[in-house]
């Protein structure tokens, strides 16, 4: 521990977080993120894995299929289940479903298949008018089914939500009649969908307060969660308003995989609710997860990306290079601050230096001693004059390969 105190020399204009979001839970949505177009789908074992990973860093749940597609489907949700069970995991299993008797026969089998892990069922249900003209759907046909799907699971002693889809596009005449009816079926959750990432961060907290109105008005205890997409880039933005407005749960998917510009990225989602005194996460389960999900669905993680990309905590400027050097004299705490809002080490992870050919003297010297040759003034010019003459970054890997051409690693 530094014997100065970092919080004497950091202020920050950001309100105080809302007491609440000390409660937020997260919803790992893994069979949206499969829908993704260029991805490949994990086999099942691998989505096993991928389960396990999820769960370490904290996830309260996770929607594992759509057992009504096909026999194989069913019988892979079976399988996943059976692993929950088996590995005796505190988490929610989560099983897609239209409003419809048929579709949801499946998710009672599972559920009577594992008693010992409750599951739930999530239906949706599509609210839009443009989705409704599209599609060609029935409003009053739809809103007709909830009571009798609800009927259907309660008297089969499953749990159940509904996901209200295309909502942030609906009106609040359809949005108000289907709540109230998802409500007097006794659903266990409501899900505010942006189906199509169209929210402002400004619409995602107003549209919350206004499920959670016909929440109290009807004295139940219903989870309201969040469930947005990235078209916009404000799926996170949008996360945190609806959370600081009250939703008690954000669905999404690690790196935001998923259809379109993707899901909500849920270790961001993580590191922000944890950085507002959420204690439910394992940060440093978030990189390996990530990780894996990328080479299992063979997505790329974008070097920029935060928390998780090679380049988040790396540096190779000569200024930002010196500051961070400078500071980890002072201690941990000021070297994870003086150009990061994020603290590398609770992710496992270190504020790294490179040199590229806009570094200075304080890159040099540093890369130098970590690869084992001596810091003197006359490598450091020598390796920033190689610097200038390439185009691109060079770890301690490169730098020791070229001096050992010269004979001197």
């Amino acid at each position: 521990m530094s014997q100065e105190n970092l919080n004497d020399y950091l202020y920050s204009w950001n309100a105080q977080p809302p007491a609440h979001l000390k409660t937020v839970r997260i919803d790992d949505d893994i069979r949206d993120g499969m829908q993704a177009a260029f991805i490949r789908r994990p086999s099942l074992t691998e989505r096993k894995e991928l389960l396990d990973l999820s769960i370490k860093t904290g996830t309260y749940s996770i929607v594992l299929g759509y057992p009504a597609v096909s026999p194989q489907e069913y019988e892979e949700c079976l399988v996943l289940l059976k692993h929950v069970e088996q590995q005796g995991y505190d988490v929610l299993p989560t099983f897609l479903s239209r409003l419809a008797v048929q579709d949801l026969e499946s998710i009672v089998a599972l559920n009577e298949a594992c008693p010992r892990n409750r599951v739930r069922a999530e239906m949706f249900i599509g609210t839009s008018p443009l989705r409704r003209k599209v599609e060609g759907w029935d409003f009053e046909a739809n809103l007709a089914r909830i009571p009798q799907v609800g009927k259907f699971l309660n008297d089969n002693n499953t749990d159940f939500g509904i996901s209200l889809e295309d909502g942030t596009r609906a009106p609040p005449q359809d949005l108000d009649r289907a709540i109230k009816l998802a409500l007097d079926a006794g659903v266990k959750d409501l899900a505010i969908c942006d189906t199509v990432g169209d929210c402002t961060p400004d619409g995602a907290a107003r549209i919350t307060e206004f499920y959670m109105e016909r929440i109290a008005q009807s004295g139940q205890d219903v989870e309201l969660v969040w469930h947005g997409h990235n078209d916009k880039g404000l799926s996170v933005a949008n996360a945190l308003a609806s959370a600081s407005a009250g939703a008690d749960t954000i669905s999404g998917t690690f790196l935001g995989i998923g259809e379109r510009a993707g899901n909500t990225p849920l270790e961001q989602v993580i590191m922000l609710l944890h950085q507002a005194g959420n204690e439910k996460y394992n940060l440093a389960a978030i990189q390996p997860y990530c990780e894996k999900w990328s080479e299992y669905a063979d997505i790329a993680i974008m070097p920029s990306m935060p928390l998780v990309g090679k380049q988040a905590f790396a540096t190779g400027a000569g200024t930002h290079s010196a500051a961070v050097l400078k500071a980890r004299k002072l201690g941990i705490e000021f070297e994870d601050a003086v150009f990061s809002s994020i603290a590398a080490r609770e992710l496992g992870r270190v504020q790294d230096v490179v040199v590229t050919p806009t570094s200075g003297k304080y890159n040099a010297h540093y890369i130098l001693e970590q690869i084992g040759l001596p810091p003197s003034d006359q490598l450091a010019s020598e390796l920033l004059e190689y610097a200038k003459s390439q185009n691109t970054w060079m770890n301690g890997d490169d730098i020791r390969r070229y001096f050992a051409g010269r004979g001197l690693a």
